[in-house]
């Protein structure tokens, strides 16, 4: 299909794209007076990656989104072109940058130079609530000490320690700085030589502490890769540990997954939310380096993920963590239908107008198999099925609409904490991707789609007899039909 044709049945509804043009990583994720602020990697000038600048959106609910002018944008004469970073509130000033009674925001991003590739750490910074931005005269904050893969810094307020930390790639490793002012930076460790998956490059760094829902605390440093992914291409990682202001101490050992599908990288959390109901949120590109590039969709290129939350879950005496959609999602949720069957299978329309949110739940037992299937009137199927003797997760794709060389992994798979009794699982189905939160989201699933038509039939069966249950919403956006 050629690049240029207008494709507006695959804009999704509630997932987050740009007017036009190519978009990947989200970037100085902050969230500051009511809004959510959204910077994302930028090509302003065409489809394709390059020309890197930080594109700019806001929300109130993370479902509707202002598009703003570029925010930060490149140089190509001077520092080069502006990679990814993150941002923050400074609520204390320790900059010093504030101007009136409104704390400044601050950004910290990997500047490249063009021509030489050279990745160094900069800084800029809004003093009007994120909707104008200023570089730092004295770019760069901090230097390259020799590394070809130096990049993507993201920075929190460290209470403990009365410290702005910031964690970034350095090869295939995370190194670890610490500031009063944002300004100065001392390296003080690192982690990652030798744990974790290395298939790939380690980009876009976060770390965050998170707690159980009986008050037990451990910080989480999530790391993605490509390639190295779990189904291919790129992938997110995550350690569980401490950290004490200097080190990060993992333990476990085994390699763990925020989301088994082949589309989902470079996730990170919006800062400045803590103060107000101490959520880490997380936001992803949904997408895969292996075909971004292909992606026949025009005039944009490039969707986020569903944002989420995050939560720490514990499971024979290891602790792990959980995605579900974020609260906004289901403050927006308009139910419509709901269905039952023990002795038969469950069948029901879609409308096709809305995104879906989509709750199941099912016995299973030893020796069974849970099937769920999207169809529509192109004959197009994609199915899910769930392997209780194996405690897996099988999504096939293969027949699920345009294809081209990025389904090279149609069958895609995913371990599961649990293997039978009572299932739950959701699902969000837009115009062009299905995202599956399997058993309250300890196994996540993002997978793009490319429908000829939208799928507008389910079907939830099994192999032996047992109750299952279906439960459709709509999920309230600016152009749905209610």
């Amino acid at each position: 299909m050629p690049n240029n044709i207008f494709t507006p049945q695959w804009r999704p509804k509630v997932h987050f794209t740009p007017q036009k043009n190519w978009m990947n990583d989200p970037n100085g994720l902050v969230f500051y007076n009511g809004q959510y602020h959204l910077f994302y990697q930028y090509n302003p000038h065409g489809n394709d990656w390059g020309n890197m600048n930080w594109g700019h959106a806001s929300s109130t609910d993370l479902i509707n989104w202002q598009h703003h002018p570029i925010a930060i944008e490149m140089d190509v004469a001077g520092l080069g072109y502006i990679y990814s970073g993150s941002a923050v509130v400074d609520f204390n000033n320790t900059s010093g940058l504030q101007q009136g009674e409104d704390p400044p925001l601050v950004a910290i991003f990997t500047h490249t130079q063009a021509g030489c590739e050279t990745q160094r750490q900069s800084l800029a910074f809004s003093t009007d609530g994120g909707l104008s931005w200023q570089q730092y005269k004295n770019n760069p904050v901090i230097d390259n000490p020799g590394l070809l893969d130096f990049r993507d810094p993201k920075v929190f307020w460290h209470t403990p320690s009365q410290h702005w930390i910031l964690v970034l790639t350095a090869g295939h490793q995370i190194n670890f700085y610490r500031s009063e002012n944002l300004f100065n930076w001392q390296y003080i460790s690192s982690f990652g030589e030798d744990d974790g998956c290395h298939g790939g490059e380690w980009e876009c760094p976060d770390l965050f502490e998170l707690r159980t829902k009986d008050g037990e605390k451990k910080w989480v440093l999530l790391v993605s890769l490509v390639p190295g992914g779990p189904n291919g291409g790129n992938g997110t990682q995550y350690f569980v540990g401490d950290f004490d202001g200097q080190t990060f101490a993992p333990e476990h050992k085994d390699v763990r997954w925020l989301d088994y599908g082949p589309d989902n990288y470079a996730g990170v959390t919006w800062d400045g939310k803590q103060k107000l109901d101490n959520r880490r949120t997380l936001v992803a590109w949904m997408s895969n380096w292996i075909y971004a590039a292909d992606m026949p969709t025009f005039p944009w290129r490039g969707a986020m993920c569903l944002p989420r939350d995050l939560s720490l879950i514990k499971h024979n005496q290891s602790f792990f963590v959980s995605n579900q959609p974020a609260k906004e999602i289901d403050d927006n949720l308009i139910t419509f239908a709901k269905h039952s069957q023990t002795a038969t299978d469950v069948n029901c329309e879609l409308p096709t107008d809305s995104a879906l949110d989509i709750k199941v739940s099912a016995e299973v037992n030893q020796g069974d198999k849970l099937y769920i299937r999207f169809s529509n009137s192109d004959g197009e199927v994609v199915e899910l099925k769930y392997l209780p003797d194996h405690q897996k997760v099988v999504v096939d794709r293969s027949r699920a609409g345009w294809q081209y060389k990025l389904w090279r992994t149609p069958r895609l798979e995913a371990d599961t904490t649990t293997s039978e009794g009572l299932i739950n699982c959701r699902l969000v189905l837009d115009a062009s991707s299905l995202e599956v939160f399997w058993q309250d989201g300890t196994t996540t699933m993002t997978i793009c789609l490319l429908p000829t038509s939208a799928f507008n039939k389910i079907e939830l069966a099994s192999s032996q007899l047992g109750t299952k249950c279906l439960e459709l919403s709509r999920i309230r956006h600016q152009s749905a039909t209610d």
